[in-house]
């Protein structure tokens, strides 16, 4: 894997050179900040108080060398509440080359074809990530060699990958493979699948791989000007058990609608519910669900006024979570 990031870099930088620069650089960033009151009730406690997160601090640098390669590094900071600010990641860093009108290729830390399809069709990113990212399923990128197909009838991507994240990307000793298709039925309708396959760097260094990480994804999901509608479902196989001799399995449904009826205002509702650990504790059962209201106050500013539930349950626990406020996406 590491002599073909080499080489793959030498040939990266090689076209680079061997095309005239037409350079232009931007920098831009974003924001997601909201202020809730979270009411938290098990058996044991009882918290409730208004606080503010940081949930998202990205800064973006891009420079386009020519029509056809272009290099993107974005930092990724947050400060939730009880928490201390998070080390500097770098959720982007990648060279790309465009291929044609239809075709990307991406080397360095990119984005994965799954969670960044299905981001674009559930929106509202600013108030929380979509049901892989936000309950562990998968991660939104990795240090690997991308591929991006898109066109008219079907689209597809594949991603070879080390499995390691980008909050603390390393190398194991095999690589890890993602792809999704999706298939445009009609304008706006579109049907998609997407899988997961490899160790996650779980069989670095001496650690045995006993069992393989998988992930299933499917999607149905229809978005037009004014409306998105969608459905999601995904499946995990030892997404942490790589190395460890007990298996154990997940997954969930998300479901999500929202409708803008005017230029800036538009509400959204969203429901999820998972099986976090169906071998290891199959009564263990988690349901979201999220209402909101959207208001696009300028090209800087969007807020959201946002209710949330969470309730989850086992036979040896219940808890449940209900919280309400304002959330914020700031582009600068």
């Amino acid at each position: 894997m590491m002599r073909l990031s080499k080489v793959a870099v030498a040939l990266c930088f090689c076209g680079l050179a061997s095309v005239p620069v037409q350079a232009e650089t931007n920098l831009s960033s974003q924001l997601f900040i909201n202020a809730s009151n979270i009411q938290q009730k098990d058996q044991a406690s009882d918290i409730e108080g208004w606080e503010l997160d940081l949930k998202r601090f990205y800064l973006d640098f891009s420079h386009q060398f020519n029509d056809k390669w272009s290099a993107v590094v974005t930092t990724d900071v947050q400060w939730r509440r009880q928490q201390d600010p998070t080390d500097v990641w770098f959720r982007h860093a990648y060279v790309q080359r465009k291929l044609s009108d239809d075709q990307l290729l991406q080397l360095g830390v990119a984005p994965l074809p799954w969670i960044d399809y299905i981001a674009r069709k559930v929106g509202y990113r600013y108030v929380d990530p979509s049901l892989t990212p936000m309950n562990q399923f998968a991660g939104p990128t990795d240090l690997g060699v991308h591929y991006t197909n898109k066109n008219d009838n079907v689209s597809y991507a594949v991603s070879v990958v080390t499995g390691g994240g980008f909050k603390k990307p390393r190398v194991g000793d095999s690589v890890d493979v993602e792809a999704y298709a999706a298939w445009h039925v009609a304008p706006g309708l579109d049907v998609a699948v997407g899988g997961y396959r490899g160790a996650r760097t779980q069989d670095k260094d001496d650690a045995p791989k006993i069992n393989t990480a998988e992930r299933f994804n499917a999607s149905i999901n229809y978005q037009i000007k004014k409306m998105r509608l969608g459905v999601e479902y995904v499946h995990n196989n030892n997404w942490a058990q790589v190395a460890s001799p007990v298996e154990d399995a997940k997954s969930g449904w998300g479901s999500w609608a929202s409708y803008r009826y005017a230029p800036k205002h538009s509400v959204f509702v969203r429901y999820d519910t998972t099986k976090p650990s169906r071998r290891l504790n199959p009564s263990y059962e988690k349901d979201y669900v999220q209402i909101g209201w959207d208001w696009k106050v300028s090209p800087y500013l969007t807020l959201a006024v946002v209710g949330k539930r969470i309730e989850e349950s086992s036979v040896s626990f219940d808890r449940e979570s209900n919280e309400l406020g304002l959330w914020s996406m700031w582009n600068f």
